[in-house]
């Protein structure tokens, strides 16, 4: 069973383990197949057609290279590039998102090194062709793909190195779940999500939020230093005292912006041992579960992190959860999922409780609905960089669009929220809301000390739709933008950018607020011909 489809059935422990779904909804993948004509279709086809004006900028036309300049770059690689008449096209093209399967690239190169990547940039300047960079393929837009561009893919940068010093190197194209077998090996961790085939630097770059972000921070707030090769084809190390202002732009703002990241260098954590747990109560109580929640969540002891779900049932009754999970003590969080139920106004005891003491890495493979695979089997099937032969995991098919919220929620902003999943039940539409606790670390970061500005809010909400990989996306993402207009008033009108959403007529501003100017600055400096600017949300 699929992880989006688990979450939807809910059950036990188990949909707690997808409570995370928000790793394997971003990152970076989504729809080239079919258009609704909705505002977010629209606008992701014209990310994919490359009719935008910063992707004209960008010289996102057609590339103009011939048959023997294609065959000469493939040559000067260490690495494999991979054509249309090449057997392993078909694979090789695929996002995560079923959505974007009619993208098609003109050439993708696996390239081993930074000199492959120089090489892939000169091409790129020299015959007019735009650029994608992929790591792990789950861009909510597709753009990490495109009609007719060379997508210069990180997979085979892959190395987890050993701590030394509280520091370890980690290659930009590691997947989630290499990461935390790598590092859990040494018994120590990195801030990040729960989608096991997400790359690491797509992650990092954009923000990066799961589980232990409220005690360890975002996954950029662990950055230490990245390795890049900018748009002129050099090599460039940064941190916070090389090359400030670009390692400042890298963690917020660093998808697909300044370069190609090869490498990134992490402050690392201890992975202790830890508890999960999971409550469901009836939908009649959702309305104080939500209220009595967005008062809790937030405001726990940093170790503490918690999620609550609506989830819409066609033809059911929708369902409300929270999922938690602490550093801390059994106890402890036993104590505090009281505290929740039983506060003034609150829910009263749950329909049921599940709490399971557990060991950190343990809790990742859970969260990564893999904890009855091996690691090998947690991948993509396939020969590739980033695949493996034994890999059993599939791809899926969804649309997310997401909101942070300042303040909690009025009655009618719950009320709103409770409308539009029992609006989506009725349609038949499969769909949820999470609602992710922030605060704890997260927060003591300065609004503007990285280009991940959102740091004095008090939640994320992400709107997810699926269906089957040969539906119609129709009535699901009608459903889906009706639920996000209806709760703007609501927000505080930022959206989290790993959760890029084509449909944002602000996105500037709702991804990057205050930092908006100086990232621009940034980028004429580091990528002054916009070569990176091959698509709509380019700075």
């Amino acid at each position: 069973m699929k992880r989006r489809t688990l979450l939807q059935a809910g059950g036990g422990l188990a949909a707690a383990s997808v409570a995370l779904a928000t790793g394997c909804d971003n990152k970076t993948g989504k729809a080239g197949a079919a258009s609704s004509g909705t505002a977010t279709e629209a606008a992701a086809g014209a990310g994919a057609a490359q009719t935008n004006a910063a992707a004209a900028a960008g010289g996102a036309t057609k590339g103009h290279a011939s048959q023997s300049s294609w065959t000469a770059l493939g040559k000067s690689l260490d690495g494999k590039l991979v054509r249309a008449s090449d057997a392993a096209y078909a694979t090789a093209r695929r996002l995560y998102n079923t959505r974007y399967d009619t993208l098609k690239p003109s050439a993708i190169a696996y390239v081993k090194h930074p000199a492959d990547i120089a090489e892939c940039l000169a091409f790129a300047r020299r015959y007019d062709t735009p650029v994608a960079i992929r790591s792990g393929g789950h861009s909510y837009a597709g753009w990490s793909s495109g009609n007719g561009k060379l997508i210069v893919d990180v997979s085979a940068l892959s190395k987890v190195g050993a701590p030394s010093g509280g520091i370890t190197r980690i290659g930009a194209g590691a997947k989630l779940i290499d990461v935390y077998e790598g590092l859990g090996a040494h018994g120590v961790t990195i801030p990040g999500g729960s989608c096991p085939t997400v790359g690491i630097s797509g992650l990092t770059l954009g923000g990066g939020h799961g589980v232990v972000s409220r005690a360890y921070g975002l996954t950029c707030d662990s950055l230490v230093g990245a390795t890049l090769v900018t748009a002129d084809g050099k090599t460039v190390d940064c941190d916070k005292s090389r090359h400030a202002d670009l390692f400042w732009a890298l963690r917020g703002a660093g998808n697909g912006n300044f370069g190609v990241v090869t490498e990134l260098r992490f402050r690392t954590h201890p992975a202790p041992r830890a508890v999960m747990a999971y409550m469901t109560w009836p939908w009649a109580k959702a309305a104080k579960v939500v209220a009595s929640w967005q008062k809790w969540g937030p405001v726990q002891a940093d170790e503490i992190w918690s999620a609550c779900h609506l989830d819409a049932r066609p033809g059911n009754t929708p369902s409300v959860s929270i999922a938690a999970f602490s550093l801390g003590s059994y106890r402890e969080l036993q104590n505090a999922i009281d505290k929740l139920a039983d506060q003034a106004g609150g829910p009263g005891p749950a329909k049921s409780v599940r709490l399971t003491p557990t060991g950190y890495l343990d809790a990742m493979e859970s969260y990564a609905g893999c904890s009855s695979k091996s690691t090998a089997q947690c991948h993509m099937p396939g020969s590739l960089p980033g695949q493996t032969g034994a890999g059993k995991l599939g791809r899926e098919t969804y649309a997310a669009r997401s909101h942070f919220f300042d303040r909690s929620l009025s009655t009618a902003g719950i009320r709103t929220l409770m409308d539009q999943i029992e609006a989506g039940g009725r349609k038949g539409v499969n769909g949820n809301v999470a609602l992710t606790a922030l605060g704890g670390a997260i927060n003591r970061v300065g609004r503007t000390d990285t280009a991940f500005v959102h740091r004095g809010s008090k939640f994320l909400a992400q709107y997810l739709t699926s269906w089957p990989a040969n539906g119609s996306p129709g009535t699901r993402t009608a459903w889906l933008n009706s639920f996000h207009d209806a709760m703007r008033r609501h927000s505080s009108g930022a959206a989290y950018q790993n959760y890029t959403d084509p449909g944002l007529t602000d996105w500037k501003s709702a991804y990057y607020g205050a930092a908006a100017t100086r990232l621009a600055q940034v980028k004429r400096t580091y990528d002054p011909q916009r070569l990176f600017s091959t698509f709509p949300q380019a700075l």
